[in-house]
């Protein structure tokens, strides 16, 4: 069993294992007694739809590995898989040997204007996105790489990167940052990327409320800091492990005021993905190499 297979185990069925049976139900999921500390009344619950838990009593919570690691204390990953897998008798792959990392060219003659190029144009439209947004946020990345011209949809973090897009690219000029648009609103909502921010845009989500497009969900520890600020954060990530960890995490750290939000696109994969189904692509690609 890979490590995949490993995060799928139902949060239930490893509780089971544990010797661990639910004291009670609520809409959203299943009370059990705290596995890994006493306590006198019931205050871990598990979603098993998510297959994401939380400890009411610890502020604790994420998914089967987070729990193993609260069981265990261990904070080596491959040593908290082989701990769920000892309990669910499975056997666990041993992790493969990466190859030795190989630094990339750089970007060169990097230059900076207007979103103008009609093919850059036409993949945000049959993604849902209308020129006058796109323009609004987004600018034309020109650069050189491996001695070849190309051009890309630029979105600028808040150390002056731009995360770049077009119809066989998705990567990012460095820095890695997040991009934080301040309106002086007293909410905030939270994107991972720039294409489901340009989405909510298209859909009216927004409305002049403050963002924070973290870029990657390893940018997260980034927004904490700025979101402290705001009363009410909304989140708009996407519908996978590592979206709904995320909400997690920033609930853990910020409380009650974030929401989540993924409930308003509960059968797409992101919001930009719900907005395709709205206005679909078309079907046709232009050439991006100048």
């Amino acid at each position: 069993m890979n490590i995949d297979e490993i995060r799928q185990i139902p949060l239930v069925d490893f509780l089971n294992h544990l010797g661990y049976q639910p004291t009670g139900r609520d809409s959203k999921g299943l009370w059990f007694y705290s596995p890994y500390r006493n306590e006198r009344k019931p205050s871990f619950h598990v979603n098993p739809r998510k297959n994401l838990w939380y400890d009411f009593g610890s502020g604790a919570g994420g998914d089967i590995f987070n729990l193993a690691g609260e069981l265990t204390g261990e904070k080596d990953f491959i040593k908290r898989a082989e701990f769920i897998a000892q309990k669910m008798q499975l056997a666990v792959e041993k992790p493969y040997k990466p190859m030795p990392f190989k630094e990339e060219p750089t970007f060169e003659n990097v230059e900076i204007s207007r979103l103008e190029a009609p093919a850059l144009l036409k993949y945000l439209a049959d993604r849902g996105i209308s020129r006058d947004i796109a323009q609004c946020y987004c600018v034309q990345v020109d650069y050189e790489l491996h001695g070849k011209r190309f051009y890309a949809i630029g979105f600028e973090n808040n150390a002056h990167g731009y995360e770049l897009r077009n119809s066989f690219f998705k990567g990012s000029y460095p820095p890695k940052h997040i991009t934080h648009i301040s309106n002086g609103n007293a909410r905030c909502n939270v994107f991972e990327g720039f294409i489901d921010f340009l989405s909510s845009e298209r859909l009216g989500y927004n409305d002049g409320t403050d963002t924070i497009v973290l870029n990657s969900v390893s940018n997260l520890n980034k927004a904490i800091a700025p979101l402290r600020e705001y009363s009410v954060v909304s989140c708009y990530l996407d519908n996978d492990n590592a979206g709904r960890a995320a909400v997690v995490k920033l609930q853990q750290e910020l409380g009650d005021k974030v929401m989540d939000k993924s409930a308003l696109y509960p059968n797409h994969k992101d919001l930009n993905d719900y907005l395709m189904s709205l206005y679909p692509k078309q079907t046709t690609k232009s050439k991006l190499k100048l």
